[in-house]
């Protein structure tokens, strides 16, 4: 990135009153800056809504900016499912943050397909949509293995691609706490927003187990239910490093994966081999019997995730010293 000076703006876009993995990284990006005691960081909420910063988010510092100026010394950060502002901000200088990979196919589909018949007449694509062109004021933050290899597939230079990963709730690193599991507590956690069929499916196959969706809860309450249970499963998308799943190998969890996204490259998600099924019906009675090979044998298990964990521990560190590598 270009050097720019202490009265450059540095301005996050956001999508407004989202509580998910993106925009959580995105008010992290803005707390830790602040920390820096730079002064002209912003966030920049598209689309525009009546108070956009969700109360989930208010442990992370910001200040809000309706207007961007585009100039040369302005650093916009852009998260991969907004690229359409690359072009439309051609002076300032740019950062795509791929928080996500497979969002950016698909809201730029979206984008194109909302258009009515005129304006698509109208509607210069390779204007508008950025397509890894290596322009000279757009760099790159890959926030997993999976998102980095993708830029390079896509032939952007590896030195415009810098390493930049976000931490979980600071809530779930509390130092000094001693986790105590029950044996007994057989629970079997899972958010039941991703990998729905495949969830389903397990479920229904293992009416003797104790499935606990988690759904309406706060940090804290999510904390807890990771904190006594002792396996968690995931068989979502995982566009990029998941949150939940850092969040529950940081509780002790045992974990059981699907191969989608990030959760096949090791180097995202450090668990052994044995915990990881390419799903299919045929697949199910060996994932059931993973799960209740856990469960029997917690203890055994357990130890399997310890550098999983290690390296969930440090992620906050790891931001930080980047982010000072990268501005100060």
């Amino acid at each position: 990135m270009k050097t720019f000076s202490k009265d450059s703006q540095i301005i996050i876009i956001c999508p407004p009153q989202m509580v998910t993995g993106g925009p959580e990284a995105l008010h992290q990006l803005s707390d830790q800056l602040h920390k820096f005691g730079l002064k002209n960081v912003f966030l920049h909420y598209i689309p525009a809504k009546k108070n956009p910063k969700p109360t989930n988010y208010n442990i992370y510092k910001s200040s809000e900016i309706d207007i961007i100026e585009d100039k040369e010394d302005t650093v916009l950060i852009i998260p991969e499912s907004m690229t359409d502002l690359v072009k439309k901000y051609p002076k300032s200088q740019k950062v795509i943050w791929w928080l996500s990979v497979d969002f950016y196919k698909i809201l730029m589909d979206k984008r194109i397909r909302k258009q009515n018949v005129f304006s698509k007449i109208l509607y210069k694509q390779k204007e508008k949509e950025y397509f890894f062109e290596d322009l000279p004021n757009v760099y790159q933050w890959a926030q997993s293995f999976r998102s980095k290899k993708y830029l390079l597939d896509h032939h952007v230079p590896a030195e415009k691609i810098d390493f930049v990963c976000d931490y979980i709730n600071p809530i779930f690193l509390e130092e000094g706490e001693i986790i105590s599991k029950n044996p007994a507590n057989k629970k079997i956690i899972y958010n039941p927003r991703k990998g729905q069929k495949e969830i389903a499916a397990l479920i229904e196959s293992s009416p003797e187990l104790d499935w606990i969706p988690i759904q309406n809860m706060n940090a804290e309450q999510i904390k807890k239910i990771m904190s006594e249970s002792l396996v968690y499963v995931d068989f979502g998308e995982n566009p990029g490093r998941d949150k939940m799943l850092r969040e529950s190998v940081s509780q002790d969890c045992c974990i059981i994966s699907g191969k989608n996204g990030s959760s096949l490259y090791y180097e995202d998600l450090m668990i052994p081999e044995e915990y990881k099924f390419q799903f299919s019906q045929k697949e199910i009675p060996h994932i059931l019997a993973k799960i209740k090979e856990v469960l029997d044998d917690y203890s055994a298990h357990i130890k399997n995730f310890q550098i999983y964990k290690d390296v969930v521990k440090t992620e906050k560190e790891q931001f930080e010293n980047k982010l000072k590598e990268i501005f100060v």
